[in-house]
């Protein structure tokens, strides 16, 4: 495959929308090396290199051809090397997405020319690749639906809230329009918004350390607690896998799994299959996950049914009993006044 004429914008962009949903990012700024560390790939500061061949960081970058970084694939695995002397942080964080820009656009397999080993590449080539590397970073880092959302749009309030250098910021702010020109063209403002939907709503509960997004109502689902604060929490709370009716795809007394039919009741053992408010009054819809509704604070059907356990149940070692480590607590008798949303840029 030939490397093409003109930047793929529209690809780009929809593979940067893919990147956001895969690793369900909505915390900013970004860290690109946990992304690096949890796919394994290898990892080189240019100024361990400096060291281990005693040369200076002018001589790593002539060798690699790169002032900031360069990516290298042995067919088995990605190694990124970025240049780490005198670069800020936000130009660092900007380096490491350019180059896994590079790894997830598959510049270093698709080409007939790449390895990315870019002696192999015309000066064209090479920038056209780079330009879509540069246009996946900025897509990640600051994507177009936190920047619409934004009330402050300047570049420095973007560089303060998503970690990058003022002149990235000012780079993104130039190239908004037309990223979101593409982004709608495309169809994809829908799933991008879920972005940003994520962010504003994150919540974490300061008693079970749930990490939930919640738009409505201030009780922890989880735990029953009004201590919930904007932000991100430390454990996500596994959901049971349900259909587009919101039933659960498997009943979890008699495991079976034909429930995609007329009804909420298991037709085997007759549990009750949608997670709701336990309260009459209320009967909010709720996550599988939930064992307490957080707009009025009341157990949920599942809970309530034993199909959930608290949220603090230990299994014994043996298996065959689960305790409590201690009683837990219930909504409607903890203090209102810890609900408390921190400040957000898009307020």
């Amino acid at each position: 495959m030939n490397v093409p004429a003109y930047a793929r914008y529209d690809y780009v962009n929809k593979k940067a929308s893919e990147f956001l949903a895969q690793y369900e990012i909505n915390s900013f700024p970004i860290d690109p090396m946990l992304i690096i560390k949890q796919e394994q790939w290898g990892v080189q500061k240019y100024s361990d290199l400096m060291i281990a061949f005693n040369c200076s960081v002018d001589q790593v970058c002539k060798c690699l051809r790169s002032l900031d970084g360069y990516t290298m694939y042995d067919e088995n695995n990605y190694t990124i090397a970025y240049n780490d002397v005198g670069k800020t942080v936000g130009r660092i964080r900007f380096t490491l997405m350019h180059e896994i820009g590079h790894i997830y656009l598959n510049h270093l397999v698709d080409f007939e020319k790449t390895c990315i080993q870019r002696g192999g590449l015309t000066k064209a080539e090479d920038q056209v690749l780079e330009n879509e590397a540069n246009a996946f970073a900025r897509n990640v880092l600051v994507p177009t639906s936190m920047i619409q959302q934004l009330n402050n749009k300047n570049p420095s309030k973007i560089a303060e809230i998503f970690g990058i250098t003022y002149k990235a910021a000012r780079v993104r702010l130039e190239l908004f329009q037309t990223d979101y020109s593409v982004n709608k063209n495309a169809g994809m403002l829908d799933q991008l918004n879920k972005i940003f939907y994520c962010y504003y709503y994150k919540k974490k509960c300061s008693i079970c350390n749930a990490s939930i997004i919640q738009k409505h109502g201030r009780f922890c689902p989880i735990c029953g607690n009004k201590t919930l604060k904007w932000g991100d929490g430390k454990v996500k709370y596994k959901k049971f896998e349900t259909n587009e009716n919101k039933k659960l795809k498997e009943c979890p007394r008699c495991k079976n799994e034909e429930t995609d039919i007329v009804g909420n009741y298991c037709q085997i053992c007759r549990t009750y299959l949608v997670n709701k408010c336990s309260e009459i009054d209320c009967e909010t819809p709720l996550e599988t996950n939930a064992r307490y509704c957080p707009i009025c604070g009341s157990e949920s059907i599942f809970y309530r049914n034993k199909i959930l356990n608290a949220w603090n149940y230990q299994e014994l070692d043996g298996g065959f009993t689960d305790i409590l480590d201690e009683e837990p607590s219930h909504g409607f008798m903890n203090n209102p006044n810890l609900f408390d949303d921190e400040k957000l840029p898009f307020n």
